[in-house]
């Protein structure tokens, strides 16, 4: 039964009653009329969807994680102080007591989570899930599930190799700083939270690896294929400035599309997805409107075929043509 604080009236009427024989009966009655009417308040609606039982043990992964049983029979991990000591597969574990539940969307990932949660200490996972829920705030982006098990070993993996000595330098931090600048706020903002919860102090390179992997899972690709990604862009962006003699300025309204444009392209590279669609309608007007950011884009293409073997289209050169149009590159 939840805690409840009693009125003014009950009060008044404890109070005059005083310590007599009936003050016990009346504040029995008391109680339960204000449990109900609270019960049946408004705010109460998800306790009363939810139900008051909570959850069934399936089995205890270490002392504050327990796989379990939800009220629709699906099997979940759940988090909370205490509530694997001593817990035996159908005990019920009250709501108070759980703080976090996970479902996974198929059981492979909920047997890697398992294993993950089984071998880290509850601190990295509870820095993971407050970095993954800023992050889906803060981007209003979907973030990929696979994100909870390589987040979680990372972070714990480079704590022990900074209480080591070992520092790792990432040759992408300028890049990603630069390119993907709300996912490298993300990441220095994980940063804080792992000095604060463990009293390591990580290198902006770890905040720059960290904002990585929230990449990674707005796209839904490995750690191996968002470095890629990352080198890619800014050897692209590179490859602009050398035929245009200017430097794309990702804080300009315009610039900033064009790279969020390059972004898109970049994978589609990386993935071998080439494009079947051929708007030679839009590329021969360009030709003739823009004729020098048409031969830029063309310059470009051709050493993005030369160097990764893969072939733009006219409407994909088209595109970038109306963008350093708008740039004035």
């Amino acid at each position: 039964m939840p805690q409840v604080k009693l009125g003014l009236l009950p009060r008044i009427l404890l109070y005059k009653v005083g310590k007599t024989k009936f003050a016990t009966v009346l504040c029995a009655v008391v109680d339960l009329v204000v449990y109900f009417s609270g019960l049946f308040h408004p705010k109460n609606k998800d306790f009363l969807k939810k139900g008051c039982a909570g959850v069934k043990v399936y089995k205890s992964i270490n002392n504050n994680i327990v796989s379990a049983i939800d009220d629709d029979g699906r099997e979940v991990v759940v988090i909370g102080k205490g509530i694997g000591f001593k817990a035996r597969e159908g005990m019920v574990i009250p709501r108070e007591k759980i703080s976090k539940v996970f479902v996974m969307s198929s059981q492979d990932n909920l047997d890697r989570l398992k294993d993950l949660f089984g071998q880290l200490q509850k601190e990295y996972i509870e820095i993971t899930d407050e970095i993954l829920t800023y992050a889906k705030q803060q981007l209003n982006k979907k973030i990929n599930e696979n994100a909870y098990f390589t987040l979680a070993d990372h972070i714990s993996f480079a704590v022990a190799r900074m209480r080591e000595g070992m520092r790792f330098q990432n040759i992408l931090t300028a890049e990603v700083r630069r390119f993907y600048p709300e996912e490298f706020k993300v990441g220095m903002y994980a940063r804080g939270l792992i000095l604060e919860k463990t009293g390591v102090d990580m290198p902006e390179d770890e905040a720059a690896s960290i904002a990585l992997h929230i990449l990674n899972a707005q796209y839904d690709i490995s750690f191996s294929e968002g470095f890629k990604a990352t080198q890619l862009l800014g050897w692209i962006i590179s490859t602009f400035a050398k035929h245009t003699g200017k430097e794309i300025d990702p804080e300009n309204d315009y610039g900033e599309r064009f790279i969020t444009h390059l972004k898109y392209l970049v994978h589609r590279i990386i993935r071998k997805d080439v494009s079947t669609c051929e708007d030679t309608w839009l590329y021969d007007m360009l030709r003739v409107q823009y004729p020098k950011e048409v031969a830029c884009c063309e310059a470009v293409a051709a050493d993005i075929l030369e160097a990764h073997q893969y072939k733009l289209g006219t409407h994909q050169i088209g595109y970038m043509a109306m963008h350093i149009r708008r740039i004035g590159l």
